[in-house]
């Protein structure tokens, strides 16, 4: 982390002369000082509601998602001055490079004068007791044009439908086994299997055939509409893009707010039960692919959900709050 920090601010820094607003979203340390030291308005970006304190979610550090909303909210008053105690030091030492003033608490500094949580109201709705700096928008949808490689379309007309397994930017453990494992999952539920390397580049690790297919990336809008299910790492571009392809979900949850929305499948039944990466097996994945393709009530359920939220899109409404704090440097009520 200390290395990180002082690579982020000497590069956010170098990057942002002659910005009118510096956004910071993920882990990003550096973008609200170096806007404090350019003088500019600074925002946050979340893509999830999990990482707003309140008692609707743990902090993603927590894995479990049923705890009662008081243990939430505890969680969130006792992490708060922990976290800002191991991130003081490492955020001052950089804070100190820009001629700036130590902070006390990091964590707020990072949340800004506004911080826009990007996620869908139905499949992650903001909390009701959350802190007023927060405001939702609709996910940021990126529309391009894209087309399908001729290869990826006619396996995608294989009868049944193949699945989709991908681990986006995770780097996974046991790369070698969870692919194979992953084939061998599919192949026991009779589906063929698009395997999408991702940073894990699990395609290397797999042998194409008539039922396999490797892909490094491949446009989400066009073929999560045509498998029968996304197994995924849970990452929130990735469950949003299977949600609004109306597509069953099995999550794999690896770190932080993968595991809010594994939960969030669950609860609104677009898949079944979570498991984490470190846990799987090819029988235990086959039984999750099983229940997410075999059971009219989540294939019904997931594409009635899809009809709902397919056309919305806060990209728009982002930019528009954005925009606002550049013309009067800050947020509205």
């Amino acid at each position: 982390m200390t290395e990180l920090t002082a690579t982020l601010f000497a590069s956010v820094a170098r990057a942002s002369a002659g910005t009118d607003l510096i956004v910071g979203a993920g882990l990003q340390p550096a973008a609200a000082s170096v806007a404090e030291w350019r003088d500019v308005p600074y925002a946050s970006v979340a893509f999830c509601p999990c990482v707003i304190p309140g008692s609707a979610a743990p902090p993603p550090i927590v894995r479990t998602q049923t705890l009662p909303h008081w243990v939430n909210n505890l969680l969130w008053q006792l992490g708060g001055p922990v976290v800002d105690f191991g991130f003081r030091g490492t955020i001052n030492r950089g804070r100190a490079t820009l001629g700036l003033e130590p902070i006390d608490r990091p964590l707020a500094h990072l949340a800004g004068r506004r911080t826009i949580v990007a996620a869908d109201p139905d499949l992650g709705p903001l909390g009701e007791d959350a802190p007023p700096l927060a405001v939702a928008t609709d996910p940021w949808i990126l529309e391009e044009p894209a087309d399908l490689e001729p290869r990826v379309a006619a396996f995608l007309d294989l009868d049944p439908a193949p699945v989709f397994i991908g681990f986006g930017s995770m780097v996974a453990p046991r790369v070698p086994e969870l692919a194979a494992q992953a084939i061998d999952a599919a192949r026991a539920v009779g589906r063929g299997v698009i395997i999408a390397g991702g940073w894990a580049e699990l395609d290397r690790h797999v042998t194409a055939s008539s039922d396999v297919l490797t892909i490094d990336a491949l446009p989400h809008d066009l073929v999560f509409p045509r498998v029968a299910a996304v197994v995924h790492h849970g990452g929130a571009g990735t469950t949003t893009a299977a949600a609004r392809a109306g597509a069953p979900q099995v999550v794999l949850p690896h770190i932080l707010d993968q595991y809010y929305w594994a939960h969030r499948v669950e609860q609104l039944g677009l898949g079944p039960r979570g498991l984490p990466v470190d846990l799987v097996t090819a029988d235990i994945l086959a039984d999750r692919i099983d229940a997410a393709v075999s059971d009219a009530g989540v294939r019904q359920r997931a594409a009635a959900f899809g009809l709902t939220i397919a056309g919305r899109n806060g990209a728009v409404d982002g930019a528009a709050l954005l925009e606002e704090l550049v013309a009067t440097g800050a947020p509205s009520a």
